[in-house]
């Protein structure tokens, strides 16, 4: 973790919760037993504006309530002792009576710590979101008819800032040099001049970041490709690599997604078509993914135009984590996944991912998508992602 991520990380405030009399030693007692379950560097225990509430005992719901704020989210942590549940239990049902949501979780839970470790990242990759800006280069496809998410929405839903960039604004014949570590990164490729196309469209778009003073792209492909021949696949794939979320198809609903999980798992999901779905069986597959997900990749050509360069890859992981934002950006969905397959199928784009999803996951993509393009991290980042939707009050789909 860079050194600007740290300095912007905020410890989560826990609050303590007994009946009024108790005396000091219950609170010692606690911190004690549950030593293991804080990291000294991501908590710390405070008696006003918490992020965590932890009950001790019973009689403490008054206390607890006089301690929350409407519209905000709060993770609460209760065990069998004490009638600490008993009182948890009546402060969540009073909560959802009054706008606040909340998780309850047993603090005695092997996954306790984790979730609190989770709790942290979420709640501080949300705050580093607001302020963030998001290009975008072109306007949305065509064919994105249920995608676009009002720059209105994406202000005030999530905190970033929609700047809206021309073709016309970007001069790829004025780029003079394209950087080593680009085309050392996709030196396998075999047409050398095609790679300098696409390292002149990495230099014009990578040249917006600071100009715009941006965080994140997403790019109009098709007119770019349709004029000159060229694709931006092995650019995006590029700034995905430089830690640069960017998402195809000037798609600002993926775009958020990707910065969103960018802030909150630290890694930018790659961002795919959702080609097929059959029973438990989903097949993905996209022309362009970020190259530190793939354990391997060839150069090809984009698959709907056969011009310019694609990125086939195959993605490294047993397991995904697979979610997307409605246009509303008041649902997410979200799904664990095992991969059980990297087929190399010449009718779907070059890179694809073949999954096992669940009986529910597959009602919600045949009877209830938000969209076609879906996010895909590695591992199992479940928890993390739920978390952060709960602190932007978003509804959970699984």
């Amino acid at each position: 973790m860079n050194e600007n991520l740290l300095l912007n990380l905020e410890r989560l405030r826990v609050k303590l919760l007994a009946f009024p009399s108790a005396e000091m030693s219950l609170f010692d007692k606690a911190k004690k037993k549950y030593m293991g379950l804080f990291n000294p560097e991501q908590v710390e225990f405070a008696n006003d504006k918490p992020d965590v509430l932890m009950f001790l005992s019973g009689g403490s719901e008054r206390i607890a309530i006089e301690s929350v704020q409407e519209y905000r989210f709060y993770l609460i942590l209760a065990s069998k002792e004490g009638n600490s549940w008993a009182s948890a239990t009546e402060v969540v049902a009073w909560m959802n009576q009054h706008n606040i949501k909340s998780l309850l979780i047993n603090a005695d839970s092997p996954n306790a710590a984790n979730i609190v470790e989770d709790f942290y990242h979420a709640k501080n990759g949300i705050k580093r979101l607001h302020g963030q800006r998001l290009g975008v280069v072109g306007n949305s496809s065509d064919w994105l008819v249920a995608s676009s998410v009002s720059p209105f929405q994406l202000q005030t839903r999530m905190g970033i800032e929609q700047v809206d960039i021309s073709w016309n604004d970007i001069v790829f014949d004025e780029v003079k040099q394209v950087a080593p570590d680009f085309t050392s990164l996709f030196g396998e490729a075999e047409n050398k001049a095609e790679l300098l196309e696409s390292g002149k469209i990495y230099e014009g778009l990578a040249s917006l970041i600071p100009f715009y003073r941006l965080n994140a792209l997403s790019v109009e492909c098709f007119p770019l490709v349709n004029k000159t021949g060229h694709t931006a696949c092995l650019a995006l794939a590029k700034l995905n690599f430089d830690s640069i979320p960017s998402a195809c198809e000037a798609d600002n609903c993926s775009a958020a997604g990707l910065m969103f999980a960018s802030e909150v798992c630290q890694t930018i999901p790659w961002m795919a078509n959702t080609i097929f779905v059959d029973g438990k069986k989903a097949l993905f597959a996209h022309c362009t993914a970020p190259v530190n997900l793939l354990s391997s990749f060839k150069i090809d050509t984009h698959y709907e135009t056969n011009k310019g360069q694609a990125v086939a890859g195959e993605v490294k992981a047993d397991v995904v984590t697979i979610f997307r934002f409605d246009n509303a950006l008041n649902r997410v969905f979200i799904t664990l996944a095992k991969v059980t397959g990297r087929p190399k199928l010449k009718t779907a784009c070059r890179t694809q991912l073949e999954v096992e999803i669940s009986n529910s996951a597959n009602s919600y993509f045949i009877n209830n998508p938000f969209g076609n393009h879906h996010l895909i991290l590695p591992g199992n980042r479940v928890e993390v992602l739920k978390l952060a939707a709960m602190l932007l009050r978003m509804e959970i789909v699984e």
